[in-house]
């Protein structure tokens, strides 16, 4: 809804320059006061105010008293921009109680430049004022943070678990946020050990990758037979196959580097095209694990492959129906016998799968690609 009372002070009037005008400074002043005034009420009424990028609070390391607000910029209730060029610390000393950290804007008294020769030019100087309160003011300003601090000398830490921060933890959840950031693009390789057969895991992953691609927080990619030499630059690899094969030293290298480096390997394979019986590949995935000293454990309720973005409360079905095929999980490698890839281009060992089948196996393969995405942004020790 629009703000009437911001449109009634909508500047409607300009200076118009005409031969002769003499240029005192109030003249000057008043042009370009109209385009500031222009400037701020686009970004009010086109974006709103709040946070536009950046400013995220962090604690010190080690915790103590202060916390640092990180650059970026933002938009004042009133319609200024706010620009923190520089990390920015504040030292809550021995503050105490609920604690909101907030941020205004604000002007210098003009003055010369320092390095400059003319006194005569006057500049002003703007940025942000940080303050920290036990409630929101009436004058316009930005909540960065909150904090429920119990002891005026308890160090300050980042909060364990941002949904939930607990007392002396830096709390993020009442920012005003005006521009969510682009998610970044996982890159999925499917890979075919020995036939390829007719490529219906790539179909799949790539069908899949198409509904994530509808959301806001995921985006993916997905490159169809890619050999395993090449799989160390991408997000994901999909290693799939059926019949018996064998794999080449550099192969193996390549896979087990790609996995102690950071990346996710998802393992499933063919069920779709087989009569009866376990694939062949199976058995020679689990000993290609086993030689890699890599277990596995079952993936079971509160595991971020059931629970992020998308909630389970146990693996959903697969190609092979309710109550056939395992999920587990470990070291980097997510081995499914439930056949999802084959789902996720509509195949079922019933027939056609159904509409609710195919969207939960959507969904989990959402959870695939964030639990991958998530294992690429820990960082090295």
């Amino acid at each position: 809804m629009i703000d009437k009372d911001l449109l009634q002070s909508y500047p409607v009037k300009r200076l118009k320059p005409i031969d002769g005008l003499s240029v005192t400074a109030d003249v000057w002043d008043e042009a370009h006061e109209y385009h500031r005034q222009c400037q701020r009420y686009h970004d009010l009424l086109a974006h709103g105010y709040g946070i536009v990028a950046g400013m995220e609070v962090i604690a010190s390391s080690p915790a103590d008293s202060q916390v640092y607000i990180m650059p970026g910029m933002a938009i004042s209730p009133t319609g200024e921009q706010i620009v923190l060029a520089q990390p920015v610390s504040y030292d809550l000393g021995k503050a105490a109680d609920m604690l909101l950290l907030l941020l205004s804007y604000g002007e210098s008294k003009p003055t010369p430049d320092p390095g400059g020769s003319d006194g005569a030019r006057l500049y002003i100087h703007s940025g942000g004022e940080v303050d920290v309160r036990p409630t929101l003011p009436a004058g316009p300003c930005i909540e960065l943070a909150r904090i429920r601090r119990m002891q005026k000398d308890a160090p300050i830490t980042d909060a364990a678990d941002p949904a939930h921060p607990q007392v002396n933890q830096i709390d993020l959840r009442y920012r005003r946020v005006l521009v969510q950031p682009t998610p970044v693009v996982s890159s999925v390789a499917v890979v075919y050990m020995g036939a390829r057969g007719d490529g219906g895991h790539g179909k799949g992953m790539d069908l899949m990758v198409r509904s994530l691609n509808t959301s806001a927080s995921l985006r993916a990619s997905v490159d169809d037979g890619v050999g395993l030499v090449s799989i160390d630059s991408y997000t994901l690899v999909h290693l799939t196959g059926q019949a018996a094969f064998q794999m080449k030293p550099e192969e193996m290298n390549a896979l087990y580097t790609y996995v102690q480096n950071g990346g996710t390997v998802f393992i499933e394979s063919t069920r779709a095209g087989l009569a009866s019986g376990e694939p062949a590949s199976d058995a020679i995935f689990t000993d290609l694990l086993g030689s890699f000293g890599i277990k596995l454990e079952e993936v079971r309720a509160g595991h971020d492959l059931l629970s992020n973005p998308n909630l389970f409360g146990a693996p959903p079905v697969g190609y092979e129906g309710p109550g056939k095929g395992k999920l587990l999980a470990g070291g980097g490698v997510v081995m499914s016998t439930a056949d999802y890839a084959s789902l996720w281009r509509g195949a079922s060992r019933a027939g056609s799968a159904t509409r609710e089948e195919i969207r939960a196996a959507h969904e989990w393969g959402a959870n695939l690609v964030a639990y991958a995405q998530s294992r690429r942004n820990v960082p090295k020790k």
